[in-house]
């Protein structure tokens, strides 16, 4: 069975089940989660040397993610190209940070994903239809200790977009809060789409910029 604990477990293989308390736990940590699947279990990535760097900056975060998220550091995964592992990258932070805090772990969600379109998607529904899901979603979004914030500038920009967007990631920023954004736009452009109140808050995250071509069909591990 799949789990992603048996690097760390000793029970693994042999006492290994579905009642175990360990896997119950972060099957539910990572239901809460929101991480697609896909990147629940990531397989290596081959490093192009043109982006040789910033694989090694990732590996130096996850070797010590707990304080990294603690200190409240941001990132910004960014490059033209698709699919050359920005989003694989985002979230091998995220599952080595739930692994690490598993222990006394109490269910409570400290990663969440979202996907910008589809976030923005749910909020517009709400104005037509008042959920508490929602509601909660937004709660979320704005405390939990590791965001990631995928795809960022694929959104078509409107007053209410920038809006929505601001107070997300305003909020964080004041309350010293680990966001990872990813995009396939440069700063310049979000600056140009989403305007400067926006671009200026992205600027104090860490940057890394990936120039290689397209990864699709594997993965990165993080282990």
């Amino acid at each position: 069975m799949k789990c992603q604990l048996t690097n760390y477990c000793k029970k693994y293989p042999g006492g290994c089940n579905r009642f175990c308390e360990g896997y119950v736990l972060i099957d539910i940590l990572y239901k809460q989660s929101g991480i697609p699947k896909k990147y629940q279990f990531p397989k290596e990535l081959t490093v192009e040397s043109i982006d040789s760097k910033v694989y090694q900056r990732v590996a130096n975060i996850l070797s010590s993610v707990v304080s990294w998220v603690n200190e409240g550091n941001s990132l910004m995964l960014f490059g033209e190209g698709k699919g050359t592992g920005k989003t694989t990258l985002a979230c091998s932070i995220a599952n080595k940070y739930i692994r690490e805090t598993i222990q006394g772990n109490r269910f409570e969600t400290n990663v969440y994903f979202i996907k910008t379109p589809k976030f923005l998607e749910q909020l517009r529904q709400q104005y037509d239809n008042k959920s508490t899901a929602v509601d909660d979603l937004v709660k979320r979004v704005l405390t939990v200790p590791l965001l990631i914030i995928d795809d960022i500038g694929a959104e078509k920009s409107t007053p209410w977009v920038r809006e929505r967007l601001l107070s997300v990631i305003d909020e964080r920023y004041s309350n010293e809060l680990s966001t990872i954004y990813t995009s396939n736009c440069s700063i310049a452009q979000i600056s140009e789409t989403l305007q400067d109140r926006i671009a200026d808050r992205l600027n104090d995250c860490e940057k890394l910029h990936f120039r290689g071509c397209s990864k699709r069909g594997v993965n990165f591990g993080g282990k």
